[in-house]
């Protein structure tokens, strides 16, 4: 039995407690934990920690069932080698663990804690990937949410896409004044297409559309998830559908004709579906 990802966009208002009450009753199974990845959230992610904590134990979590995977965000140019996820000590606080709820932030300080530098996997990413793959959940909100697919969206809005700042990778990413849409290794949850967040609320339409499009890209679909809801995918079932008060944006761009992905980036013909609570995604790949 494969498991199940609960891909927020961010901001969860309204429909927070619903959100994180699908999480919890399908992480629950008897004897096992659930665990908060605050690495996102910098490296004094005190506030964001207790927030989602008080959620769980409103529903009824033991707190002795709450993990907090002591993995915190490096920030500045900083990178460890070998990262955190390689630590042995954190990977064996992963025994009888079900579920990973990966917090908002900056997706970048997740990528290179759980990503080595030549783009392996860590072993904590590993192990996640097993739990994940045996009937495990995944969730996460926000930057979250943008590390779940193979290809990663760093940063970048819609006019860094038109204007051409486009770069891979996050050499020389600046925290405070990165101006460019950057186009990155995600941890590689999801495996059908490529997720944004914040989507209605924030300019990402076309940074989401450029990502899809990149060349030598094999995905070929996006889903652009709105704040205050959640993309649900059941890996067993083969399910996608949407939970919260948003909607579910998703672009296939199987169908799209004259691309081009240089600085005057331009297509043609790429379809645009919505989806709203409790509707279900229907995918023919």
């Amino acid at each position: 039995m494969k498991g199940k990802l609960v891909i927020a966009g961010g901001n969860l208002e309204e429909s927070e407690y619903k959100i994180h009450k699908y999480f919890v009753e399908n992480a629950s199974k008897h004897g096992n934990k659930i665990a908060i990845v605050p690495t996102a959230s910098g490296n004094e992610p005190i506030e964001t920690i207790e927030h989602v904590k008080s959620i769980w134990k409103g529903l009824g979590v033991d707190e002795d069932n709450i993990i907090i995977v002591p993995i915190y965000g490096d920030e500045g140019s900083f990178w460890r080698d070998p990262p955190l996820g390689d630590d042995d000590e954190i990977v064996d606080t992963f025994v009888d663990i079900n579920g990973f709820w990966f917090t908002g932030g900056d997706q970048y300080y997740t990528h290179k804690a759980f990503i080595r530098k030549n783009g392996d996997d860590t072993k904590a990413l590993m192990k996640m990937k097993e739990i994940y793959e045996t009937g495990g959940i995944i969730g996460g909100t926000s930057a979250g949410a943008a590390i779940m697919s193979k290809v990663m969206i760093g940063s970048g809005d819609n006019t860094d896409v038109l204007k051409g700042r486009i770069k891979y990778g996050y050499d020389d990413y600046d925290e405070e004044n990165d101006d460019y849409m950057r186009i990155v290794k995600g941890l590689g949850f999801f495996e059908l297409g490529i997720v944004d967040q914040h989507f209605d609320k924030r300019a990402r339409l076309l940074r989401l559309a450029r990502a899809v499009l990149e060349s030598d890209n094999k995905t070929l679909l996006g889903f652009g998830v709105s704040e205050d809801t959640a993309l649900i995918y059941d890996k067993d079932k083969e399910t996608l559908a949407v939970l919260g008060s948003g909607a579910v944006f998703m672009l296939d761009s199987r169908r799209t004709k004259n691309c081009k992905t240089d600085e005057k980036f331009s297509f043609e013909r790429i379809e645009v579906s919505i989806f709203r609570d409790g509707e279900r995604i229907e995918l023919t790949l």
